[in-house]
């Protein structure tokens, strides 16, 4: 699979040198929160309290040791405000009858609130053009009231989901727009990664119209984790999943996305399945862990063991995502998990 034209300078996008050396005080911090990033700790909060509601019981008392661990690091803010602008960008575009924006990236922090496209369009009202039409920035003084009182559909990118932090701030990807990620690296630390990001889309307010199916994945009970579907190499449901995908027959509502996150030790699957999703119209994405470093895959990031990760095609030097293991979880939720069962076919 050819990698994507990409431009070769994205200077609101990688304002650091791109070999910049992270603290050692943001890996720290970093490891002490569950998904990795200020944002996919937000998501999980959000999860949680989702949960909880549903249970019946909203009081602040009643928030688990995990709920009470997360918002010491959640940026609820900063979800808040990636949530409202993406559901703004869609009734400003989409919703007008307008060209839909092919958003590959957004970030939040430094250059203010961004989003990397994949080819030139002209800034809606409320936005920006910056770095020849492929970067839109949120105009300055544009407040969540201003986004909520125009954005009240659904989002333009209900899979978009943070991958790590970069030095100017938070880094999502957008998996419905680019179609297949593969995570290379020691197979610990892209293991790690790949399990935040399922539980990230999981957990995300964005992603009610995603569906998320694993393979070769341990899948923990916990929240995030309960929407996620788990089969196997050789399920007749997984054939079935690609077979449909392939020929992009409309058995199920075409506004849905299927991500199909595959663990270590399936390239076969990832190279099959990705043929499939960045095909024109396709309404699978995939992300999987390879070992296979120097494979050309359209979008990777490269992980070494120390978490530190480069973002491929654009430069992004970040720290990856980390997630605490299942025993963690489990001992945080003081073994409480959600009564909704856990879909385990298709």
């Amino acid at each position: 699979m050819p990698a994507p034209a990409m431009p070769q300078f994205m200077p609101s996008m990688t304002g650091a040198d791109p070999s910049a050396r992270l603290s050692d005080e943001s890996i720290i911090a970093s490891r002490r929160s569950l998904a990795g990033t200020a944002i996919g700790d937000a998501m999980l909060l959000w999860q949680l309290a989702r949960i909880r509601r549903r249970r019946g019981s909203a009081a602040e008392k009643d928030l688990d040791p995990l709920e009470e661990s997360l918002k010491q690091s959640a940026r609820m803010d900063s979800l808040r405000l990636i949530e409202a602008a993406m559901r703004h960008l869609r009734a400003v575009t989409v919703a007008q009858l307008k060209r839909k924006p092919k958003v590959v990236a957004v970030r939040v922090g430094t250059y203010g609130f961004e989003v990397l496209l994949d080819e030139p369009a002209e800034a809606p009202d409320y936005w920006e053009a910056a770095s020849g039409g492929y970067v839109l920035e949120l105009a300055k003084g544009v407040t969540l009231e201003h986004l909520d009182a125009i954005g009240q559909g659904p989002s333009l990118c209900p899979a978009l989901i943070p991958v790590g932090d970069t030095v100017e701030g938070p880094l999502l990807l957008n998996f419905e727009e680019i179609g297949c990620l593969a995570i290379a690296g020691p197979d610990s630390t892209s293991t790690r990664l790949l399990s935040a990001i399922v539980e990230a889309l999981g957990s995300s307010p964005m992603a009610d119209s995603v569906r998320v199916v694993t393979v070769g994945v341990e899948t923990p009970t916990g929240p995030g984790w309960e929407r996620v579907i788990s089969t196997t190499f050789d399920s007749p449901q997984l054939e079935h999943l690609l077979v449909s995908a392939s020929l992009q027959e409309p058995s199920r509502n075409q506004a849905e996305i299927d991500v199909l996150a595959v663990g270590p030790g399936h390239d076969v699957l990832i190279q099959r399945a990705g043929q499939i999703a960045v095909t024109p119209g396709s309404n699978l994405a995939v992300v999987g862990a390879t070992s296979s470093a120097a494979a050309r895959w359209p979008w990777r990031i490269h992980i070494d063991a120390t978490s530190r990760a480069v973002v491929q095609p654009i430069a992004f030097t970040m720290l990856a995502a980390q997630t605490r293991s299942p025993d963690v979880v489990r001992t945080l939720m003081g073994g409480a998990t959600d009564q909704t069962p856990r879909p385990r076919g298709f």
